[in-house]
């Protein structure tokens, strides 16, 4: 059974860091669930329930999700109605040259050197970053562009995304 992301009472938009901290008694939101939210457009909790149906057993109940691993977002991508496109990557590139040497336009979920990330790809080259401490920022050295990608998959646009 499909949990569809409109059963959140959240605004379609996407939300802010700082939003999802907010859900969280102003703490910082883990990686995992917030890659989650921001692609499925739910809340940071509905994100992490979403994980917890997926893999009870790595994501039990009353337990903060530190630690995701990649099957898990994808499956609750797909609990929540996102499809999620898995794209080949070769070699361990780092995220700006995949973004750079063709990474086509779109919306990515990567998985890059400990940690998960939202990329929006447009022409030539350039990608914003979306994760839990950023909120649509210029790919750079300084924002995950130096990390290792190794695992990608295409997502449709968040919903509320421009």
């Amino acid at each position: 059974m499909k949990l569809a992301a409109c059963n959140d009472d959240r605004p379609r938009r996407l939300r802010r860091p700082e939003e999802f901290a907010g859900e969280r008694g102003g703490y910082a939101p883990w990686c995992g669930p917030a890659a989650v939210a921001t692609a499925a457009g739910v809340t940071y909790a509905s994100a992490c329930a979403l994980l917890a149906r997926v893999a009870p057993e790595r994501y039990p109940p009353g337990r903060e999700i530190v630690t995701a691993w990649w099957r898990d977002l994808v499956a609750a991508l797909d609990l929540a109605g996102v499809p999620a496109e898995a794209f080949n990557v070769e070699g361990k590139p780092t995220l700006s040259r995949a973004v750079r040497e063709g990474l086509p336009e779109g919306w990515w979920l990567a998985r890059v050197t400990d940690h998960f990330c939202l990329l929006e790809v447009a022409r030539r080259g350039t990608a914003r970053v979306y994760d839990n401490r950023l909120h649509a920022v210029p790919l750079s050295a300084k924002t995950h562009g130096r990390r290792r990608v190794t695992h990608l998959a295409r997502v449709p646009a968040p919903p509320g995304a421009e």
